[in-house]
């Protein structure tokens, strides 16, 4: 190769060098332009929660000042007409209520349980919601009964008859049963009319003496039933192990209204700039149980949803979707809010990017299942990974049931239910009488609202989510 040669040669190497050079690095200054307006979002974003310092205050003004939020119960509608003003406040837009028909409200009385002999002490009890109570106290024998089928509930009905029972389990419908629920439903209710128990008493599923609670207006046993602690199951238990056969006296409180009532949700939204008519929709349950004030069932979710609009709002991030937050009512009986909703915007469903709530306690969000569906996991997968600054998130191979999310995924929205830290929701406070701020750890609250502010700023500005035509059953 002649001298000219290698020396063009050399100055093409140069060339073609330099040329990849700057290629590479105005593709990467390219990239930087293009990641620069999210990662300022996200950090305009993280600071307005930080800057803001309003979900404690929230969770105080809802828990400690209103107090718990039974469905149906004027301290629900006290919260419901606080949370307006906030989001209005906040610059929601639309924001209102929409009735439904919930049945009649039911309100708490006094209770109380004595044991009248042994050691005649008070037993603490409370009365499931949503029963009906004798007039006057209610005096009988206690009886154990632990009926896993409906032939073994059946064949206990000469030695329960007239008895307080303590319930240590009672038939649940199996594969086949439920098949034909309403078949099992009428034969299950023609054995407890037969049965006729003077009361029935379920034992607590939280830690000690701590008393927890439930109920529903579908619930099969409707009269006399009350909750005890495991102290004071224990003891009853261990009288009739030494032959000794507990009386209790029992007082149930509680009542039905007279008239049925409506029950309502809570809308509210931020509009977005170029789909307006596609959201993102943030849903929690405002509603709680009674015995406490609901701080992390569900408080904490719907102060967190209250400050990812005021969050996106404030910093005026742009959106290319609308955000909508919906706070529930009628959760905890049965998901009668969410379904509601559904039904009345049945229309919509097509237009929801995706419905994601929160609702497993105070612990930080480590993650979402994708609901056992691939496409979701994909996208979802992808979305999170906008948060690994904060928490990287795990998507998680699982289907999630009992909460607001399921009305939505039945219709076939992408529609998640944040996984979280279990601390001690459900060892002491889910759906129990300590269910206060006292167990909500103030960090984890800001850091939530990051992780979830930041997941629904993705998911507002990704591309479309696709919809599920037939949704698996859980």
């Amino acid at each position: 190769m002649s001298f000219i040669r290698r020396q063009c040669a050399k100055s093409l190497l140069v060339l073609c060098a330099a040329s990849a050079y700057f290629t590479t690095v105005f593709a990467q200054e390219l990239d930087a332009q293009r990641l620069a307006p999210k990662a300022d979002a996200h950090r305009l974003l993280i600071n307005e929660v930080d800057r803001g310092q309003t979900l404690l205050r929230n969770l105080e003004e809802m828990c400690d000042g209103i107090g718990p939020r039974l469905t149906g119960s004027i301290e629900l509608r006290r919260a419901q007409q606080w949370a307006m003003a906030k989001l209005s406040a906040y610059g929601a837009i639309d924001v209102h209520e929409e009735a439904y028909d919930m049945g009649k409200p039911w309100v708490r009385g006094q209770s109380s349980a004595r044991l009248l002999n042994a050691n005649q002490q008070a037993i603490n009890m409370v009365q499931r919601a949503w029963t009906t109570s004798s007039t006057g106290k209610v005096r009988g024998d206690v009886e154990i009964l632990k009926a896993q089928s409906l032939d073994e509930l059946r064949a206990a009905i000469p030695r329960i008859k007239g008895k307080i029972v303590l319930a240590l389990a009672l038939p649940s419908p199996n594969a086949e049963q439920k098949k034909n629920l309403a078949l099992f439903s009428q034969e299950y209710n023609a054995i407890i009319s037969e049965a006729n128990m003077a009361a029935v008493l379920f034992i607590s599923e939280r830690e000690g003496s701590i008393l927890d609670m439930n109920g529903s207006p579908k619930a099969r046993l409707k009269h006399n039933v009350g909750i005890i602690g495991k102290e004071h199951a224990n003891l009853l238990q261990r009288l009739i192990a030494r032959g000794i056969k507990p009386k209790l006296e029992l007082q149930f409180g509680g009542k039905f209204s007279p008239q049925p009532a409506l029950a309502y949700n809570v809308l509210a939204d931020i509009r977005g700039s170029e789909l307006p008519d596609e959201m993102l929709i943030i849903g929690v349950h405002q509603d709680s149980w009674d015995l406490a004030t609901g701080a992390t069932d569900n408080g904490v979710g719907v102060v967190l949803a209250m400050e990812v609009l005021r969050g996106i709002q404030a910093s005026k991030l742009p959106i290319k979707r609308s955000l909508r937050v919906v706070l529930f009512s009628g959760e905890e009986q049965g998901l009668m809010g969410s379904k509601a909703y559904v039904e009345r915007h049945l229309a919509e469903m097509p237009k929801v990017q995706a419905m994601l709530t929160v609702d497993a306690g105070a612990g930080r969000i480590i993650g979402f299942p994708d609901m056992q569906v691939d496409a979701w996991y994909s996208a979802l997968s992808e979305i999170a990974a906008n948060t690994n600054g904060l928490h990287q998130l795990d998507i998680v191979y699982a289907h999630s049931k009992g909460s607001d999310h399921e009305s939505f995924y039945e219709r076939g929205v992408p529609a998640f239910s944040a996984i979280q830290e279990p601390l001690d929701y459900m060892s002491h406070t889910w759906h129990s009488e300590v269910d206060t701020i006292d167990h909500v750890k103030p960090e984890y609250l800001v850091h939530n609202a990051k992780v979830l502010g930041l997941l629904s700023l993705s998911l507002l500005n990704a591309p479309k989510l696709p919809h599920q035509a037939n949704p698996k059953s859980p």
